[in-house]
């Protein structure tokens, strides 16, 4: 029972970053299955062939997209591996470059907005640095402080990468 509090009190900083991702994966994965049924009630309640209305719903509409996007970290959080890490982190900084396209997207008069604006970037400014912590990166990760920026850059790409991706299919 020692070992395992003791363990527990090492590592609660990236037990609360997991439990976050998890919490965040069930939300978006409970969130889109509501939209996708409530879609077939609206649309399709009549129809014989439900299955193929609810793959059709799923292929057709992008209910099922942040729940595919958030399986990223989702897996990362499985790898204790450098992987693992930069799936994680990737994912942060997708919300971040998210948050900055909505930032310029919207327009900045209300001061309610932009205190959200600010509370959602701080926070995630914080995880990220968080997960670059010695006791996460190297201890939980196996990543030196050498390897650390050139991994930081991986995930960067990907969460912009990811960011980018979005926008050309929103734009079609």
């Amino acid at each position: 029972m020692k070992l395992t509090l003791e363990n527990l009190k090492d590592n609660y900083l990236i037990l609360i970053i997991k439990i976050f991702i998890a919490f965040l994966f069930i939300f978006n994965l409970t969130n889109a299955i509501l939209k996708i049924t409530d879609h077939y009630d609206v649309a399709y309640s009549f129809s014989e062939s439900k299955i193929a209305d609810y793959f059709y719903i799923t292929t057709r509409f992008s209910y099922l997209r942040p729940v595919i996007i958030s399986l990223l970290p989702f897996i990362g959080v499985f790898i204790k591996r450098k992987i693992g890490w930069i799936l994680i982190q990737s994912y942060f900084y997708f919300l971040i470059s998210n948050l900055v396209f909505m930032v310029i997207k919207d327009d900045l008069i209300d001061n309610d907005l932009i205190f959200f604006y600010v509370i959602s970037f701080s926070i995630l400014f914080l995880i990220i640095i968080l997960m670059n912590k010695k006791k996460i990166s190297k201890l939980n990760y196996g990543i030196k402080k050498e390897e650390l920026t050139s991994k930081n850059i991986i995930a960067f790409i990907l969460g912009m990468l990811i960011t980018l991706i979005l926008l050309l299919i929103k734009a079609n």
